[in-house]
């Protein structure tokens, strides 16, 4: 893989975040192949990036455009394979405005993040036509400990 394949396959992790983070489905499925999969727990899994949209756009539907989430993705690990390349990454889910005041901000009322979940994501990523895409993204949760 070469340093602009890198930042390429980086690029779907902002379109993944922020899509979800600012309700956009079809900002999500972009991220997708044509025939992509996600997989957001044992069992589920919706394929297609038409399917991914829809089913996201579905879960966004009546609501406002900011979600108060916020999606951090880091630690990437991305590693080439004959098909592609497969990558692991870390992700926090942070609520925005739900945590503790956060005094001497330019914007009264002000409130810190508070941590919703974690997990990472196993993602096999495949080069099209329109340039690297998530082949398969499977989300997995952070067990209790």
């Amino acid at each position: 893989l070469t340093a602009e394949d890198r930042l390429d396959i980086q690029e779907l992790y902002w379109r993944y975040a922020q899509g979800h983070d600012f309700r956009d489905a079809e900002l999500v499925a972009s991220a997708f192949a044509m025939d992509g999969v996600f997989r957001s727990s044992p069992g589920r899994a919706v394929e297609g990036r038409a399917a991914i949209a829809e089913s996201l756009g579905r879960g966004f539907a009546g609501r406002g455009p900011d979600s108060g989430r916020r999606h951090w993705q880091n630690a990437w690990r991305i590693t080439s394979t004959p098909e592609g390349a497969r990558g692991r990454v870390y992700w926090v889910a942070l609520e925005v405005g739900t945590g503790d005041p956060v005094p001497n901000l330019p914007v009264d009322g002000h409130r810190g993040p508070r941590f919703r979940s974690t997990g990472y994501y196993e993602d096999v990523y495949v080069k099209t036509a329109e340039g690297w895409r998530f082949k398969s993204r499977t989300l997995n949760w952070d067990e209790p400990r």
